[in-house]
């Protein structure tokens, strides 16, 4: 598409706003404010612990894709991720902090489906908007690849940290050569798509820190106790390395 065709930068002051406060509507209206347990019962309810129906949340997903497809045909494909995509990624985060989920041996686990809900928005509008544009080869490689990447490392950091709060000194290093593995693997792939290192470990690193952050929100809001902090930093620091050993060990083959 002509980029004479994409509005100027006062009028995309004016449209993502726009933009995002329709995306957050359409997620208050169409999806309930806590998709966990506690929710009553309601007719055409999937599952008996959501209130999240079929036809709502088909209709929420038409919605996001509406305005993804409106903002990418102005080829502004990173102002539909965060607008449209953001907006309500951020809503469904707080949706999850809200309520504390109940006590069933799994409710530690809220992070990642938040997470995987987060990715699963965000991809949805990059495809969405890099197709509207007719350069989605181009969105792949610039948005959703990074999306992808950045929930591979959140939720495999999560997972590793888990290992690594176990007792000795054993479950740190396990904690650390997995994270390790991961961010080696990750780093490579960010290399294949043109990724600088520099970028790359902010990359990953970030998303592990993100989602540390994420889950020690738990602890003012309900009380629980406070995870591992030095588990955490094994991983950060572990997926710090491996990712930068994906150009380190580039080098070292040339």
């Amino acid at each position: 598409m002509n980029d004479a065709a994409a509005p100027s930068r006062p009028a995309l002051t004016v449209l993502a706003p726009g933009v995002a406060v329709l995306a957050a509507a359409a997620q208050l209206l169409l999806l309930p404010w806590d998709p966990r347990g506690n929710v009553p019962v309601r007719p055409g309810s999937d599952t008996l612990t959501t209130g999240y129906t079929w036809w709502g949340t088909a209709l929420f997903a038409v919605v996001l894709a509406a305005l993804a497809w409106a903002v990418g045909r102005w080829g502004r494909t990173g102002a539909a991720v965060v607008a449209v995509g953001g907006v309500p990624a951020v809503l469904l985060l707080a949706s999850f902090l809200a309520h504390e989920p109940d006590p069933d041996g799994f409710a530690g686990l809220w992070p990642t489906s938040w997470l995987s809900g987060a990715v699963l928005i965000l991809a949805g509008v990059a495809v969405v908007a890099g197709w509207a544009h007719a350069d989605l080869p181009r969105t792949v490689r610039s948005l959703l690849v990074p999306v992808l990447m950045a929930g591979a490392a959140a939720l495999s950091g999560f997972l590793f940290e888990s290992v690594g709060s176990g007792e000795g000194w054993i479950a740190r290093v396990v904690s650390a050569v997995l994270a390790l593995a991961a961010g080696h693997g990750l780093g490579w792939a960010l290399r294949a798509n043109g990724w600088h290192a520099s970028r790359s470990v902010a990359l990953t690193t970030g998303a592990v820190a993100l989602i540390a952050a994420v889950n020690s929100a738990s602890v003012p809001l309900w009380g629980w106790s406070a995870p591992d902090a030095a588990a955490w930093l094994v991983t950060i620091a572990a997926y710090a390395a491996g990712t930068a050993s994906a150009w380190a060990w580039r080098r070292t083959r040339t």
